[in-house]
């Protein structure tokens, strides 16, 4: 029941097994039997939601680049993200004794609201990368005009030999100041299928950025 159904509770596998079998089982069993099979509750990975529409565009944008080669070397993957600069672990534990609930070194201090972070940007290739470029506030298009793209893409895409700018589909990136940028100074870019944030090599960049 557990595999053909993987978000089923324990407490409804002994519901189950009880109307079934007119036998009560405890929810401590069914949580261990599932475990000595192999299976343990953890929380499931998140993913975006595809139309019909998202698989043929992929579809399409894989038949087009899938015999690339030495072309990946050429591509600048880009991307910004907002890093936490505090973070908060909800598995953590303390050992303590009766009485020492209030105790400091027993209190995890986390903040009630937004936890405070930083909008970052930066490009990586297959040899060189671009510098860590700090976004102060909110990416507008503007700001991903006037911080990213004059100062540091165009410098940077210029010291290379040939290059292809990749980016995701988010508004500052589509906007016409920022494709007017491309086109002028005659910058290709690498078509991106929308709601596909796996596929670009610099996701797995940030995890190593935010530590």
């Amino acid at each position: 029941m557990a595999v053909t159904d993987r978000s089923v509770t324990s407490r409804t596998v002994a519901r189950h097994i009880e109307s079934v079998a007119h036998h009560s089982v405890s929810v401590r069993n069914i949580r261990r039997r599932l475990q000595q099979s192999g299976l343990s509750a953890r929380r499931p990975l998140l993913g975006l939601p595809l139309t019909q529409n998202h698989t043929r565009l992929r579809r399409q944008w894989y038949n087009k680049i899938r015999m690339w080669d030495a072309e990946w070397n050429e591509v600048v993957f880009t991307d910004e993200s907002r890093i936490c600069l505090q973070h908060y672990d909800g598995r953590i534990r303390v050992w303590r004794d009766l009485g020492e609930r209030m105790l400091n070194s027993c209190v995890m201090h986390r903040h009630s609201g937004p936890a405070p972070g930083i909008m970052v940007w930066r490009g990586i290739e297959y040899h060189p990368r671009t510098p860590l470029v700090r976004i102060a506030g909110t990416l507008i298009s503007q700001r991903y005009f006037s911080e990213v793209l004059e100062p540091v893409v165009l410098s940077y895409l210029q010291g290379l030999a040939t290059a292809i700018f990749q980016q995701n589909n988010a508004r500052p990136h589509v906007t016409r100041i920022a494709q007017r940028f491309f086109f002028n100074h005659q910058i290709e870019l690498l078509p991106w299928p929308t709601r596909s944030p796996h596929l670009s090599s610099i996701e797995n960049m940030w995890s190593m950025v935010a530590q």
